[in-house]
């Protein structure tokens, strides 16, 4: 898709759908449409060139990647003062099991369970002061 405001609604009513026709449980799906909601908004604002998703599940976890053409990684950053923005990753962080930068820095990925209980809020593959949600 190309990078603009109204296509993260798109990638969430994609992944909606086809979270849906898997069978997914409710908790699983809730999260891993907030989750490709933050990625895809990264790769608008923070990324260059098209923006892909992919989405690949097994029994045990949703694998959720967003791909543009920067090579520049995705981070976490501090909240803004004014309370607006520096939150995606962080949320992402708490959501998933992990999630890190692949190919070059151009893909961000995030894993989340697909079995009925929650995601434990884990540290993510970078580093971080802040091992808590």
């Amino acid at each position: 898709m190309e990078p603009g405001d109204r296509h993260v609604a798109q990638a969430r009513r994609t992944t909606a759908t086809v979270l849906k026709q898997w069978s997914l449980p409710d908790a699983s799906a809730d999260d891993a449409r907030l989750v490709v909601s933050e990625l895809v908004s990264n790769a608008i604002i923070h990324g260059s060139g098209d923006v892909r998703l992919r989405l690949q599940h097994d029994d045990r976890e949703l694998r959720i990647r967003v791909t543009d053409d920067s090579t520049a990684p995705a981070r976490r950053r501090r909240e803004s003062a004014a309370g607006l923005g520096g939150r995606g990753l962080h949320l992402v962080a708490c959501l998933s099991l992990r999630w890190g930068v692949a190919d070059g820095g151009r893909t961000t990925y995030a894993v989340i369970p697909t079995r009925t209980e929650a995601a434990p809020c884990r540290r993510t593959t970078q580093s971080s002061t802040d091992a808590t949600c």
